[in-house]
């Protein structure tokens, strides 16, 4: 069929690309009284231990990041709120070496979400409230020698854009 004007046709939903990143979506079960929403049922996902696990909130459009670990996964668990996601790979010696991901959550699709060591990450609220991750890194957090490296999201060091566009 013709039509006017011409326009690229919407690519099918795909999940992360970065090597070692996975997302598992999960399914809320609601009634009147209001939901549950089963976490830990992924057995692949949950093969490392739980060695700790943090409550973080994140106030509207504020953006917690760039972070990174080089020992540690860190496994949100995407709670409440409207996220993006930025993941870029910064492992010199993957094959998704300099790759980004941007990943978008809201309370309506809760999620799992795999962060390997080796990829910078960084949140970003979209919405008008305070949204929430828990996580469960696979290592616990020593404050003697952190495993955490942080660079500011609006230093350039890692070339993203934060505005916000609609289309």
């Amino acid at each position: 069929m013709e039509v006017t004007p011409p326009a690229p046709r919407d690519r099918p939903p795909s999940g992360p690309s970065i090597d070692g990143v996975r997302l598992v979506g999960l399914r809320a079960h609601a009634d009147h009284r209001g939901s549950l929403t089963p976490v830990m049922g992924d057995a692949e996902f949950w093969a490392e231990p739980v060695a700790h696990a943090y409550r973080v909130t994140i106030n509207p459009g504020r953006i917690k990041g760039w972070g990174m670990h080089k020992l540690q996964s860190d496994r949100y668990f995407i709670a409440a709120g409207d996220l993006r996601i930025v993941l870029y790979d910064g492992r010199t010696d993957s094959p998704t070496y300099e790759r980004f991901d941007v990943l978008s959550f809201s309370s309506q699709t809760p999620a799992l979400l795999r962060i390997p060591p080796g990829v910078w990450h960084a949140d970003q609220n979209t919405g008008e409230g305070v949204a929430e991750i828990i996580n469960f890194p696979t290592h616990a957090y020593d404050p003697t020698d952190p495993d955490k490296y942080r660079i500011d999201p609006h230093s350039g060091e890692i070339p993203f854009d934060w505005s916000l566009r609609d289309g």
